[in-house]
């Protein structure tokens, strides 16, 4: 019984220690958190801790440990912006102590300090200040054509240009493509006798500066200056070979910057593209809303809204066809013309199998029968050299057959075509 007694008291006695234990741990964690380098504070409750390792944990001593672990959790917490600051001012102060593993990675502002300073860098000092005339200003390909400006594409009238486009021996385009067009580099901007370096172009070169090639006298002097014309006046090409294009380049051409964008649509006249006279407008500005009003409902009813006066229509079509009245011939048109009444009872039986697909405008010469055709275009052949064989059944002479369609070329709604791309 007093073994048991025994074994109870030192159970007790060990779950106090590892409680008060505990309480000190979770009290000292922030201190360990913020703390860094060789050197740091200790609180109050680190120095308990120690004492605690040095002495046995009693009563007293863990009512001390909880006193201070509430009076720890009384007081407000810091945030990581005032840890941050106080750490910093205790190192300027002297309190705290940089690493000793600190100085293995040098100052920061080393790493900006280059071994050989370039004395041909531009200085940032020296750039000056930005203001708003900088924005004004411009570069070579922004140019305004509405104020007036030179357009800079021209080409200068003191070098020579090749050829627009240039042919090979069957007298076809270099370069050119029936699918893709024009692909050849060399064309009408290639500078045939393209300027020297200014150090020996004779306008720009100064003597004292460039070493003479040859002594005074020399006889080399005339022979070198024949041989640099002859090679001037042969006017070749000087090209290179681009690594992306795989193809020969022109070394010298006139610089294109090309054309300013259009933003917009150039302003046209209120009355461009309409048919009716100035003085027969409409004002509707004078007028006042309700009038205003009236007057548009009475254009629309009238199936006149200012752009196809009565009788213009009409006039546009009389004008297609009066180049056949004018010559007499009929022939590409669909006017009609005599036709024999005998002949036409004969070939009545080829008319009523036909039927609505053609119809007879005339007969010419007695055996060419003209036809207007209401058919598909591509059976238009076929169909014509049907009604050939349906006539002659007909016990009648026939020489040829014409189905005339007047503009109508194709069928867009049949063979896949745009019906708003004409003529048809």
């Amino acid at each position: 019984m007093q073994t048991m007694m025994t074994n109870t008291g030192s159970m007790k006695t060990y779950q106090r220690r590892a409680s008060a234990l505990a309480l000190v741990l979770l009290s000292t964690r922030s201190d360990h958190a913020e703390s860094f380098g060789r050197h740091c504070i200790q609180s109050p409750l680190h120095t308990s801790q120690n004492d605690m390792r040095r002495t046995p944990i009693t009563s007293s001593t863990t009512t001390t440990a909880l006193s201070a672990a509430k009076k720890k959790s009384a007081e407000p917490k810091e945030t990581e912006t005032e840890i941050r600051d106080r750490i910093l001012a205790e190192i300027d102060s002297g309190m705290r102590q940089y690493p000793s593993w600190i100085s293995e990675y040098g100052e920061p502002q080393d790493e900006f300090l280059l071994d050989d300073d370039d004395d041909g860098a531009i200085d940032a000092s020296t750039l000056g200040q930005w203001d708003e005339k900088d924005f004004q200003a411009k570069f070579d390909y922004e140019w305004d054509p509405d104020e007036g400006e030179e357009d800079p594409n021209n080409l200068d009238p003191a070098y020579e240009y090749a050829a627009p486009f240039q042919l090979d021996e069957e007298g076809i385009e270099v370069g050119y493509n029936p699918i893709f067009g024009r692909s050849n580099p060399i064309d009408g901007r290639t500078i045939l006798n393209p300027p020297d370096s200014y150090v020996i172009d004779e306008k720009t070169r100064d003597d004292r500066l460039v070493p003479k090639e040859f002594p005074d006298g020399d006889i080399e002097i005339k022979a070198n200056a024949d041989v640099i014309a002859l090679r001037k006046s042969l006017k070749i090409i000087e090209t290179h070979t681009d690594p992306f294009l795989k193809m020969e380049v022109p070394n010298h051409m006139a610089k294109w910057h090309g054309y300013p964008e259009q933003l917009s649509y150039p302003k046209q006249d209120y009355m461009n593209n309409r048919f009716t006279k100035p003085e027969d407008v409409t004002d509707f500005d004078k007028l006042g809303p309700a009038r205003a009003r009236q007057v548009a409902v009475q254009l629309a009813r009238a199936r006149n809204n200012e752009w196809l006066p009565e009788g213009t229509s009409e006039a546009y079509h009389a004008s297609k066809t009066a180049i056949y009245k004018e010559k007499g011939v009929l022939t590409g048109s669909t006017l009609p013309g005599q036709a024999d009444p005998e002949v036409v009872a004969k070939i009545q039986p080829a008319l009523d199998v036909l039927g609505d697909v053609v119809e007879l405008l005339s007969i010419e010469a007695d055996t060419v029968f003209r036809f207007k055709y209401h058919g598909l275009i591509k059976n238009k052949r076929g169909m014509s050299a049907w009604a050939g064989v349906l006539i002659r059944n007909c016990d009648v002479d026939c020489t040829g057959v014409v189905f005339e369609t007047g503009f109508r070329k194709r069928d867009p709604y049949y063979d896949g075509g745009s019906h708003w791309y004409g003529p048809y």
